[in-house]
């Protein structure tokens, strides 16, 4: 007998659920070191980190087709909320594709430049957690 469960994170049954809790996982797993990296200015491995960063723009991407217009149909709200979800994963894409060119080399102009980037994606990412709770869906 078991005396401690690990909880069962269950897939969220909307898909602006769906696609948010893909970007979360994706963000929180994947890429949490490459964006702690370009906080920091810590020099990162460009092998490694080009990998991740092309794999996680394939998945960027999927998402991005999943919300298009043609496949999802949704109310007035939703589509207000997918824009940003859509606009979130853009700047998100573009940043990692812009350090990625560089060749993960990030000097000290560039962290600065950047890292407001970055906290105004996660500001993105707070307003859509309201929106969800508005429009009370089953992932925040």
């Amino acid at each position: 007998m078991k005396l401690f469960n690990r909880k069962k994170v269950e897939m969220p049954k909307t898909p602006l659920g769906v696609a948010l809790y893909k970007y979360d996982s994706m963000v929180n797993k994947d890429l949490k070191n490459i964006l702690n990296g370009i906080k920091t200015g810590k020099k990162l491995n460009k092998k490694k980190a080009g990998v991740i960063v092309e794999d996680a723009s394939e998945k960027f991407d999927i998402i991005l087709d999943e919300l298009s217009k043609e496949k999802l149909k949704v109310d007035y709200w939703s589509d207000r909320i997918r824009y940003d979800i859509i606009d979130m994963i853009n700047k998100l894409k573009n940043l990692l594709n812009r350090a990625k060119a560089d060749g993960f080399c990030l000097s000290e102009t560039w962290v600065s430049k950047n890292c407001s980037e970055i906290d105004g994606i996660e500001g993105i990412r707070n307003s859509i957690r309201s929106k969800m709770k508005d429009i009370e869906s089953d992932y925040l």
